[in-house]
């Protein structure tokens, strides 16, 4: 316990002194001007203050994008100035100006809605169903992401019984290393799978030195589930806060990934690198079950997560086994981080915010089952990106959580959870 303590009490010293370092850094206004999918290079973007006074001024770049630190909290006025191009205006009823209210130390996004020829918006509505349809494939992208975040928490605690809260940060740890492999060797483009190998074989590696190095150890000497998730909790602060410090608080993204076109297949329209995303995490998926299914070390897993105590006596080696789950499973944390960083950002805190919806996965799906993990987190994504079509953005994330409590109110034990009898 003296062990708990002493590592909770060294990643709080971590921790402050870095918070103090990020809260030293500028706000950022950023945004991308755009019509539609076009971009708008050398547009003119100027922020001034409640007073009246200019605090920055920046242009657009040749992908829309632009950015202006801000020093301090308050109200801020954001005004697009130009020029347009010709035949693009803001929208009927909008404003060249937005105003920004900070109250917290972070980036903050500004968009202006700009319209084509004659006020009319450049991107047709399409038909009800064709939204709706594009909605759900949507939700089964971020399904199959979360499912890969999700299994190796879910393998680990069926082989060990530890809830592993760090689980999330390893997910960070893959897109950041991806990140910093592509930009330090340059592997760009076709180089950029690459990059996602080594970035996979890292996290691997990262598994077998917490197993090794501090989990395996800690078991050994008896210590219960309970004190080594505390452990896992004081590990998740000081890797959040590392990456921090090596990575910095800006949110970036791949190089190879940054702009995209919408490519139609059918009523479906999404980018290339969706396509891509939806059928490798679909595919790495398949060949999981199949490991977990038709091999030795797949067999040993499930025997290990079943009875421990009778697969050591049927002459597995549990020790061993342990230790692969922790690479297979930090090696496919890894990978769901790039697949997530592909998405949307990388940065810092990606793990902090994933962590909700992989525990809601493993919790629905049933804890300590691989196939738990999968069907739980396509239901979460499939919940959470379906719902958007008639509720706001931001209470996406509420409906995955509603449908966790109301699934658990019918199945405690989760989707593919087995009951377990007491007494």
């Amino acid at each position: 316990m003296a062990l708990v303590i002493a590592l909770t009490a060294f990643c709080a010293s971590l921790t402050f002194p870095v918070i103090a370092s990020a809260l030293d850094d500028d706000v950022i206004f950023r945004g991308t001007v755009r019509v539609g999918r076009d971009v708008i290079a050398d547009a003119a973007i100027t922020v001034v203050d409640s007073s009246g006074q200019e605090v920055g001024s920046t242009t657009s770049d040749e992908d829309g994008k632009w950015q202006v630190p801000i020093p301090n909290f308050g109200e801020y006025s954001v005004e697009l100035i130009g020029p347009l191009p010709e035949g693009i205006a803001i929208k009927e009823g909008a404003s060249s100006e937005v105003i920004v209210t900070v109250e917290e130390w972070r980036s903050h996004a500004v968009g202006f809605q700009l319209t084509g020829v004659d006020d009319k918006p450049i991107l047709e509505i399409s038909p009800t169903w064709q939204r709706l349809l594009n909605r759900m494939v949507s939700g089964l992208k971020v399904g199959l992401l979360v499912a890969l975040a999700s299994i190796g928490l879910s393998l680990i605690f069926g082989v060990t019984g530890l809830v592993n809260f760090a689980h999330s940060e390893m997910v960070a740890f893959g897109a950041v290393i991806a990140l910093v492999l592509e930009s330090t060797l340059g592997l760009t483009g076709g180089l950029f799978p690459i990059a996602v190998f080594l970035a996979i074989l890292i996290g691997g590696l990262l598994g077998f030195v917490l197993e090794k190095g501090v989990f395996g150890p800690l078991r050994r000497k008896k210590m219960t589930n309970i004190a080594l998730m505390v452990v896992s909790i004081g590990l998740a602060f000081l890797m959040r806060y590392l990456l921090l410090i090596y990575h910095g608080a800006e949110p970036q993204t791949y190089e190879s990934f940054r702009i995209q076109s919408g490519v139609s297949l059918g009523p479906i329209e999404l980018p290339p690198k969706d396509y891509y995303i939806i059928s490798v995490a679909f595919v790495t998926l398949v060949l999981v079950g199949v490991l977990l299914q038709r091999t030795r070390l797949g067999t040993s897993m499930r025997a290990v997560s079943d009875n421990p105590a009778l697969a050591e006596s049927s002459g597995i080696d549990v020790n061993r086994t342990v230790l692969w789950v922790w690479v297979f499973g930090s090696a496919l944390a890894a990978f769901g981080g790039i697949m997530i960083g592909l998405t949307q950002v990388v940065e810092w805190q990606m793990g902090e915010k994933i962590l909700l919806l992989i525990f809601a996965a493993v919790t629905l799906g049933g804890l300590g089952t691989a196939y738990g993990a999968m069907v739980g987190g396509l239901a979460i994504g499939l919940a959470s990106e379906t719902s958007t079509f008639w509720l706001d953005n931001d209470l996406k994330f509420l409906i995955a959580l509603a449908v966790l409590i109301v699934i658990l109110l019918v199945r405690p034990q989760g989707i593919l959870g087995v009951r377990e009898r007491l007494g």
